[in-house]
């Protein structure tokens, strides 16, 4: 028996598939993730009180921190002077979002083509390795090409050394296609740390090298903004902060009144009541030490959950904490619920306004930054105004 043809692809079917979903339809997974714009520009005025005077540039790379850039950047366009990116795409789509700022490019251009589209949509390239000033060359590109130099103080990752420095800045400065003068740049490798001496060092070494520059100077992360106000400079480079993590290894963010701005939530879908002596999920991980109450939730790795997340991770169910126990799977994780009061359907907060996600990254001996941009595409998104 021959099965059935599929129908044609036609454009009435393909307007069908591409259909957006109805006001009032259900969101295809229950975990949701909550963005509270009133948050995010409480943490952004706390960094300007912190800057002094200094300029801003807010930290939007890999997709706002998981946060949506152009959404970030959105609501935060009267509040800073400008916004940073690592690669150019990023840049590009923030421009195409009708963002007007200034715009720093962290890992810069490799090539006279990239040069061009910088400086096409007034994005600021950063050079931190010869290749680059190499590659860009002598030619103009139509516009004036804003550019920051790296030096590197101290994080031995990217830009030039003390002994290099010099050289680069006179051979960047003498580009065609180069605006006089070019910025320069470093970064911390260990702000967030309790012992202040290694970024003292950094910022000594800072400015003993750029001492005879012209251009604008940049010097601070978050940690450093917060930690280290002598630093200085004309811009600060605010990232975790604005999203309401916190930039220290000690501590908490509230200490330094920030708020968060992701809340991730889910839903219990089922509670049962497993026999002491039981192992639960994959690997059997975690063993019953009594006949318990186990909640189900609607979230997984496959969301941006942790699976590497270990039994006690912290979690809030309908307002109660408790904790995870049993391996972390693709769409499910399982939950404690002794002593706790709960219904199917009731509200399970992974991370947000309840539960610190430095908590949460603690527990699963990660970082809050990891925890936020690693988040898939499936969760359904939302955008609040909490005040």
């Amino acid at each position: 028996m021959t099965e059935p043809a599929l129908p044609k692809l036609t454009p009435k079917l393909l307007a069908e598939f591409n259909a957006q979903p109805s006001a009032d339809a259900s969101p295809l997974r229950r975990a949701t993730l909550t963005l509270d714009l009133s948050a995010l520009r409480h943490n952004a005025a706390r960094a300007k009180q912190a800057a002094g005077g200094r300029k801003i540039f807010a930290a939007v790379k890999a997709d706002g921190y998981g946060h949506g850039a152009a959404t970030v950047a959105h609501a935060l366009r009267d509040l800073v002077d400008g916004f940073m990116v690592a690669s150019l795409g990023e840049g590009e789509a923030l421009r195409q979002a009708g963002i007007t700022q200034r715009i720093m490019v962290l890992q810069g251009v490799m090539s006279q083509t990239e040069a061009r589209r910088a400086a096409k949509r007034f994005l600021e390239p950063v050079f931190h390795h010869i290749s680059q000033i190499e590659a860009v060359g002598t030619v103009g590109f139509g516009l004036p090409l804003t550019v920051w130099l790296k030096v590197d103080t101290g994080m031995h990752r990217v830009g030039f050394t003390p002994q290099e420095f010099p050289k680069a800045y006179a051979r960047l400065s003498a580009l065609r296609g180069v605006r006089p003068n070019p910025s320069v740049l470093t970064h911390f490798a260990r702000a967030d740390e309790p012992d202040p001496a290694p970024t003292q060092a950094q910022i000594a070494l800072f400015w003993q090298t750029t001492a005879h520059c012209a251009g604008e100077l940049s010097v601070c992360n978050s940690a450093g903004l917060l930690a280290f106000p002598e630093a200085g400079g004309d811009w600060v480079r605010p990232g975790i902060m604005l999203y309401g993590g916190n930039p220290f290894t000690t501590g908490t963010a509230a200490e330094f009144d920030l708020r968060p701005v992701m809340t991730l939530t889910t839903q219990l879908i089922a509670i049962r009541t497993v026999p002491a002596g039981e192992a639960l999920g994959y690997g059997g991980r975690f063993t019953a030490p009594q006949t318990m109450p186990v909640g189900v939730a609607a979230i997984g790795y496959g969301d941006g959950y942790p699976r590497h997340a270990p039994d006690g991770t912290p979690i809030v169910v309908n307002g109660q904490r408790t904790q995870l126990i049993g391996r972390v799977s693709m769409d499910l994780i399982m939950l404690d619920l002794r002593g706790i009061t709960a219904s199917v359907g009731d509200c399970v907060e992974c991370w947000g306004a309840q539960l610190p996600i430095d908590e949460v990254a603690h527990a699963a001996s990660t970082i809050s930054y990891e925890l936020m941009c690693q988040l898939s595409g499936r969760v359904a998104r939302r955008v609040i105004e909490s005040l």
